[in-house]
């Protein structure tokens, strides 16, 4: 059974605003064919691999959680993103208040307000900061700055560096390329509008993890190809890369895994338009054509995952046109362990390890 509901064809749904700035939305929920290219990889059961025993609690508390909550195929997507967000939470890395925090709403595509969270260490010298664009994961349409804010605060208490925190807008209400243009939109404005919350937009750098890895690496490229703005570093942690049919891993962890082989695909269907989008650089950043003059890069993948032999072979493609890259596999376990991290000592581990390289990135001095 799939973990989001699979929702095939066309269904209406009324959107349940959250926010007071944005409008109840009526839309129709059409779901593209997106059938990922198979290399026959055997498939291991879940039960015979060598997942760590913090990653199998975590996947046991998981699987606990979602059989209490009612089926989502059908669900306004509203209300699904409000039950992701009940499961995963209490997995995640609990709120600790070590980063001082500030929403607003900035101007984005349109007549259309971002809202974004502003993240600064505590006890902050006063000369402006590095800054880092986090992108949430979640598939393009669940995950939430609430979801995320653990993380994010930890990455800035490591780093040292603001994070702003975007709240892209989501499918399937919001299909593509609205979240590509959205993201873009809050990295122009932090640099534009860096003075007015102690950044230094000469050091820049954007992160993520999954769809959200996705955005941040395809403002590498939008930062390249268009006005900037330049970028010192990227950080994506399990990013959804696109595929170049070479993946074993889709096959041989196709289901079980917490995401597998059919939510990937309903995934990119609920989000695109067209299927022939698959093949665009700025879907499937693995497949495009010049990766040099890139920011360099660390990447995370975990050993147990659908996407990781395409978040492996992204990486290599980065260092082979002259990117400096650093890829860790974390053995024995699953996407989305730093979703996880209240369970599973790597989810702290990868923050911490993007912290610290954001740290030399900006030439800041080591945490005492």
């Amino acid at each position: 059974m799939l973990r989001y509901g699979l929702i095939m064809g066309t269904i209406l749904f009324t959107a349940l605003p959250t926010w007071g700035e944005l409008p109840e939305v009526t839309y129709r929920d059409t779901i593209v064919p997106v059938a990922l290219p198979r290399a026959d990889g055997d498939y291991l059961p879940v039960d015979e691999a060598a997942l760590t025993d913090q990653t199998r609690e975590a996947l046991r508390r998981l699987n606990a959680a979602l059989a209490e909550q009612p089926a989502l195929a059908g669900l306004p997507p509203a209300r699904r993103r409000e039950i992701h967000d009940a499961v995963y939470m209490p997995l995640g890395l609990p709120n600790e208040d070590i980063a001082d925090v500030e929403e607003r709403f900035i101007d984005g595509p349109g007549s259309h307000k971002i809202r974004v969270r502003l993240y600064s260490p505590k006890g902050r010298p006063s000369d402006p900061l590095p800054i880092v664009l986090y992108y949430h994961g979640g598939g393009m349409m669940v995950g939430s700055l609430e979801q995320y804010e653990p993380i994010v605060e930890r990455l800035c208490q490591q780093s040292g560096a603001l994070i702003v925190s975007v709240d892209y807008r989501m499918s399937p209400e919001y299909k593509y390329p609205t979240s590509i243009d959205d993201s873009y939109a809050a990295l122009l404005w932090a640099h534009e509008n860096a003075a007015t919350f102690g950044g230094d937009p000469t050091l820049m750098a954007v992160a993520g993890d999954s769809g959200g890895g996705l955005l941040a690496a395809v403002m590498t490229l939008l930062a390249r190809d268009r006005t900037g703005p330049e970028l010192a570093y990227q950080v994506l942690i399990y990013p959804a890369v696109g595929t170049r049919g070479h993946s074993r891993s889709l096959d041989r962890f196709a289901r079980g895994y917490v995401f597998g082989r059919e939510e990937l695909e309903w995934a990119y269907g609920s989000w695109l338009t067209d299927p022939a989008q698959m093949q665009l650089q700025t879907v499937a950043p693995i497949l495009a054509d010049d990766l040099s003059g890139l920011p360099p890069a660390y990447v995370a993948s975990a050993e147990f995952e659908i996407m990781r032999d395409d978040i492996e072979e992204y990486a290599r493609l980065l260092s082979a046109a002259g990117v400096s890259t650093r890829l860790h596999r974390f053995e024995g376990t699953v996407h989305p362990f730093m979703s996880m991290a209240g369970v599973i000592d790597a989810g702290k581990t990868v923050i911490d390890e993007a912290a610290g390289n954001l740290r030399d990135a900006f030439g800041l001095p080591e945490r005492p």
